[in-house]
């Protein structure tokens, strides 16, 4: 080896061994996040007995399929007693520093300003990593309190041009989070005092051992711009990584990423979903638009970013906003969550699960554990809406949802109506375009072409697409495919080779994919 030679390969290795006590081994975030959140299970009443169950979970089921965050949803500073809801004020625990801190009624490691430091670690020891939702801004109730503002250089109260600065001079007191005025106000972080409270936070969280932050009530309606980037740069300068994911709250379009996915690493574009069909069914629309706009994997704050369609709210869940845990089965049918797991791997959306791992059932761990939806939601790409779809309805018959939590009964339902999957040849002429049914399209690292088809319907409807628009959909090339190979996921049937048209009668709310193997 030559001495110039040497030389690199030591200043490689010197800038491997940097980069990874920067980022850790898997801190380049090249594929979409998978984890749990606590939120649709125990909206926010969760406790630490209740999240360590849940994480150990995770854990010892999940984590090979690469689950691997798991995150307190909001208000884990709230106490949980008559009187306190997602609005109500005066029931948070706050430090001197006018920082929100852990009740301890509900996390009892956090007393003695341990905050979660006992948590974070016993979730490392689990080998996942922590994470956290955070409001945007700055509590109400600091600012009515006045509370200092550290200065974590000094480990004093923050002082400029001769004066302590409070959490009154940078609460923007006419600008509250539109969804809990009473709870959290923005930060003027034109002030150096603004972003000094800043990073007084997001120290504190490096210090508990967080991971992952979940930032609310500073995108969609609620965009701030500011504040956004603000953090992002303090984020660079911790010591420790931690991924920013963004939650909207409300609405969310393309341009509002335009300026703000290059400073985070995941956010979310819709508003929160549960589990009924419309939420569902909104996801096509703005799903497509964020993959038309080449948003699915740019440029991020650790790698990549990850438009996010929301959790998957699946097994044994609650109800927004309340204050009680896990009471109920998802009331999505078993067709209706296959569409949405679907969906999300299609669009390469982060894969949040929602339930009560306590309670995880065979049917929930084998669609969020499909290794053919995880595959495609990591390795594959040029994942788009595919338009050259034709469709023509085949039944008046009507699928409603179940409504009884009896999971036995909602599998009885779910069987499908007497054979429905089949493949057939059929001419474009011969069907009509229908805008209720929806089609994605994504290419695997082996050459494999993935097809999905949904129907959005509320009868069952056969959906059709010419193999020769597959060619040009994920090449440019007018080219054309002779024949493919044919597998669908669901039935775990192999067509063998098909020509001419691909052609599958799908139930209402269900869906089909297809692994495809294509020949010129």
């Amino acid at each position: 080896m030559t001495a110039a030679s040497s030389i690199l390969l030591y200043c490689a290795l010197i800038l491997s061994s940097v980069l990874f006590k920067a980022f850790g081994q898997n801190e380049f975030l090249f594929t979409p996040v998978r984890g749990w959140n606590s939120y649709d299970s125990f909206s926010w009443i969760i406790n630490e007995e209740e999240f360590l169950a849940n994480a150990e979970v995770v854990s010892s089921k999940l984590r090979a399929f690469g689950y691997e965050y798991v995150v307190i949803d909001f208000l884990w500073y709230r106490k949980n007693v008559n009187g306190s809801s997602v609005d109500s004020y005066g029931y948070d625990s706050i430090d001197e520093w006018g920082r929100l801190v852990p009740d301890p009624e509900r996390w009892p490691s956090s007393t003695n300003g341990q905050g979660f430091q006992q948590v974070s670690q016993k979730v490392h020891e689990m080998g996942l990593k922590f994470g956290i939702h955070l409001m945007g801004g700055i509590s109400v109730e600091s600012v009515n309190n006045n509370k200092t503002i550290l200065d974590v250089t000094t480990g004093l109260p923050y002082e400029e041009g001769g004066k302590i600065w409070y959490a009154g001079d940078i609460g923007l007191t006419d600008m509250r989070c539109a969804w809990m005025k009473n709870g959290f106000m923005r930060v003027n972080t034109d002030l150096r005092a603004g972003r000094a409270f800043l990073r007084s936070l997001y120290q504190q969280y490096a210090d508990w051992g967080v991971d992952f932050v979940k930032l609310d009530c500073v995108f969609g309606d609620d965009l701030d711009r500011k504040q956004i980037i603000a953090i992002s740069e303090i984020l660079k300068d911790l010591d420790r990584p931690m991924l920013i994911s963004l939650s909207p709250g409300t609405n969310v379009n393309v341009s509002m990423a335009e300026g703000i996915k290059e400073y985070v690493d995941m956010y979310r574009i819709t508003g929160d979903v549960w589990d009924n069909w419309n939420d569902i069914a909104t996801h096509f629309d703005v799903a497509r638009n964020f993959a038309a706009a080449k948003e699915i994997g740019a440029k991020g704050l650790h790698g990549n970013s990850w438009p996010d369609l929301d959790m998957l709210p699946l097994g044994l869940i609650t109800d927004p906003g309340v204050r009680q845990g896990p009471h109920r089965r998802s009331k999505l049918t078993l067709d209706e969550q296959r569409t949405m797991l679907t969906l999300w791997s299609m669009a390469k959306s982060p894969l949040m699960f929602g339930g009560d791992t306590r309670q995880l059932d065979d049917l929930t761990f084998n669609l969020i554990t499909n290794p053919t939806l995880l595959e495609i939601n990591s390795n594959s790409a040029n994942n788009a809406e595919f338009p050259h779809v034709f469709s023509g309805k085949i039944s008046s018959i009507m699928h409603l949802p179940d409504s009884r939590s009896d999971l036995e009964r909602q599998l009885q339902k779910n069987k499908p109506e007497k054979i429905m999957m089949g493949l057939t040849a059929m001419k474009a002429d011969e069907a009509k375009l229908h805008s209720d049914v929806r089609s994605w399209i994504a290419t695997g690292k082996r050459g494999e072409i993935y097809l999905s088809f949904f129907n959005l319907n509320p009868f069952s409807t056969r959906i059709s697409a010419n193999i020769g628009d597959l060619f040009k959909a994920v090449s440019g090339s007018f080219q054309t495919y002779r024949s493919c190979d044919c597998y669908e996921v669901w039935t775990g049937k192999d067509f063998g080779a098909v020509e001419g048209a691909i052609s599958i009668a799908i139930s209402s709310h269900g869906c089909a994919l297809f692994i495809l193997n294509c020949k010129p």
